[in-house]
């Protein structure tokens, strides 16, 4: 994990970061792309939350943020989602307090999610088509009636209930974004050593939500930003040559706080 608590040099005018800046990353852009260039690429950073299951109770700067799988908080007459012919599989629910809590102990950002109630992400893992449509987000009370899976028709296990912890992670832009691109002239070369620069530095995350796409396999919604990435690995997924499953959403729904306009992304092995 880099160090964001310290930063050994002083920004200098057209050098300003708005988010800190690991010195060890700073460095290696500063040899590929210059120092105006460094500030700007630093102006694309993320700010983002870790995700992990496998993390122990006691593991500081770890926040308890709800739990992958199990059943649902769901109100009454709220009816659990359906994909193609069955139910939904609940990836994670997860404790809006709680986010924001780690997300504002980490290193700065605005948390732009509700900062009450639980969120509730869901997907079909078998989609029928690949438009993106086959994911629903719910944002619920806390205290809603716990409801277990409704039984699949061709007998899938929901996902294991495993708690989930949290912690502030700077996320970078990979060399397939246009943002990235535009800024260093459209030249791939440049821009996918500055990726790997990022990715050695901050290192990347199997379940992430917010910051930038991890994976350059996943297909990404046009116009949209990833919410949450879900490496399956890691929430003891079977979702056979399926191998990640991320939630997508538009800058303006993320402004306005809209969640019932998701799209999904996929990645196949």
């Amino acid at each position: 994990m880099p160090d964001y608590a310290w930063m050994p040099y002083r920004p200098g005018p057209g050098d300003d970061l708005p988010l800190p800046l690991p010195y060890g990353l700073y460095v290696a852009l500063r040899e590929q792309v210059g120092p105006e260039h460094t500030s700007r690429v630093g102006g694309l950073l993320r700010p983002s939350l870790e995700l992990r299951t496998d993390v122990a109770e006691e593991e500081p700067g770890w926040t308890s943020v709800g739990r992958t799988g199990g059943s649902a908080a769901l109100p009454p007459g709220v009816d659990w989602p359906e994909g193609d012919g069955h139910p939904m599989e609940l990836l994670a629910r997860l404790d809006c307090a709680r986010l924001a809590e780690a997300f504002r102990a980490g290193g700065g950002g605005r948390w732009p999610l509700p900062v009450e109630g639980l969120l509730l992400f869901f997907h079909d893992p078998m989609p029928a088509d690949l438009d993106g449509e086959s994911c629903q987000v719910l944002h619920v009370p806390v205290g809603s009636p716990e409801r277990p899976a409704p039984p699949d028709p061709d007998g899938l296990e929901p996902l294991p209930a495993r708690p989930v912890r949290a912690r502030w992670a700077l996320s970078a832009p990979s060399y397939l974004e246009d943002e990235l691109r535009a800024l260093l002239a459209g030249d791939y070369l440049v821009a996918m050593g500055v990726s790997d620069a990022c990715r050695e530095h901050l290192g990347g995350a199997d379940v992430r939500l917010l910051g930038w796409c991890d994976s350059d396999n996943t297909t990404r919604p046009d116009g949209h930003r990833p919410l949450l990435q879900v490496e399956g690995s890691a929430v003891d997924a079977r979702w056979g040559e399926l191998v990640n499953v991320s939630f997508w959403i538009t800058e303006e729904d993320l402004a306005a706080g809209r969640l019932d306009r998701v799209r999904q992304g996929l990645e196949v092995a």
